[in-house]
Parts: C-alpha cells; structure tokens; sequence
C-alpha cells in the first residue's frame, strides 16, 4: 500500500474525541474515496495525513516510512493536498506564473519550460501565467491549485472537498481531469467530499466516515458499490 493509517486516534481541547481508531488504505495507482456528514472527521485526517496536525495515537506510513521518519520537504515531493477554498491557498499578489514557480524553486530544470509544458494538462493557457487569481474563474483558480499541486509529480494527491463550491459543468471537468491525471501518471487520489454522486462516479474503492470512526468500506465491482451497514445504504440510497 501507499498509504496506510493504522489505529489512529485524534481529540482536541477538553479531551473531546475527534477521530477514533482509523484504518484507512490507499494503494499505488488507487483512487479512494472518503465520504461523510459535515463534521464527521474527514478533513482532520486530511490534515493528520499531511503532518498539519500531530495524532495522538496510531501510526501513518507512507510509500513504506512512517511520515514522522521521513523529512517534510521529502513528504511534500510525493505527497500533496488541495483544500476546498481555492482562493485561499492562492497568493493574490502574485501572478500564476509566480505561484506555479514556487514549488518548483528547488528543482534542477528549465522551470517555464516546465510548467508551459504541463498547463493543457490542465486545461489551462499561457495566456493563464501572467493573470492574478481575482482575474481567474472559480474553476480556473481550483486548477491553478490542482496544476501547482502536479508540478512535483507526487505519488498521492489528497483533494480535500476541491469541487464543492464550483458548479455541475465545472465540477465535471475537474474529476475528468483527476480520472485522467490517475491514468496517464499513475498518481493515486484519495478524494474526500459529501458529494456521493461524484464520489461514486470518481472512486474505485470509498470509505465512509461518521461521528469520526470509519464504519464501511466498499470496492467497485461491475461500476457498483455494495455497502454493509444501514447508514451507508441509506446514505447511498442503496
């Protein structure tokens, strides 16, 4: 597996219980799902996954170390996170190009030949570089994070509710663009949202989250997912 989180525990002030005792997989090439209610604990183990957050207990390994082995700039080249709010995690003062360069400060290569290279990988333009996130579409500035975020070719990408405040059109064009980033890279996904449609259509394995504790697991046999207990099915309508 390329990720594993074992037995991970997490409670924040007054001891109040956030997650219990998680075990969740990704494998090499994979795209997962994680599913549940607001609050259910599905960006906190986004965060404990991306070292944001110390756990309290458990163990997470990544591509065969446990993260806490491995050096944050080491962690970071192979494993990367976009957040829901685009805008947010986009400097406005500085042009795509400057964003896009960033990442890639430490890196031995032609930079702009680089990023030009990956742009229509994307869906994006060189007319794109020289622009400010206020200048971009909602859609635009997700894959201006989802680009910065491929630039460094990680083995996993976390996407944390990407496509929750963009519309069906939009939506659409950005999990194609993931579905076709996991097929010609091989870059695995865990792909966390409430939205069971997309996930559904994304996914081929997903997780369902409630009160933080996982408490079903399903793999897609014949572009169906079979879930075992009441919630799930009732959440899925199955």
């Amino acid at each position: 597996m390329l990720l594993t989180v074992s037995d991970v525990s997490k409670s924040y002030r007054k001891g109040q219980p956030v997650l219990h005792n998680i075990d969740v997989t990704v494998g090499a090439e994979e795209i997962v799902g994680l599913v549940g209610e607001s609050g259910s604990g599905k960006s906190t183990l986004a965060r404990l996954i991306m070292q944001l957050e110390p756990t309290e207990s458990g163990c997470i390994v990544f591509d065969g170390l446990p993260i806490t082995k491995r050096s944050k700039k080491e962690f970071y080249k192979k494993c990367q996170i976009i957040f829901q709010n685009a805008s947010s995690a986009l400097n406005p003062s500085w042009t795509v190009r400057e964003i896009l360069m960033e990442p890639l400060r430490s890196q031995k290569m032609d930079r702009e030949q680089h990023i030009q290279k990956m742009l229509g990988n994307v869906g994006l333009s060189k007319q794109h570089l020289n622009q400010r996130p206020s200048e971009l579409s909602g859609g635009e500035r997700q894959r201006v994070n989802l680009l910065r975020s491929i630039l460094v070719n990680p083995k996993l990408l976390i996407c944390d509710e990407i496509v929750s405040d963009l519309d069906r059109l939009i939506q659409r064009e950005i999990v194609d663009l993931l579905l076709e980033l996991n097929r010609t890279t091989g870059m695995a996904i865990l792909f966390i949202s409430h939205d069971l449609q997309i996930v559904e259509y994304l996914c081929n394995r997903i997780y369902v989250m409630k009160n933080g504790e996982i408490i079903d697991e399903s793999s897609k046999i014949e572009n169906e997912f079979e879930f075992s207990s009441s919630y799930s099915k009732k959440l899925f309508g199955k």
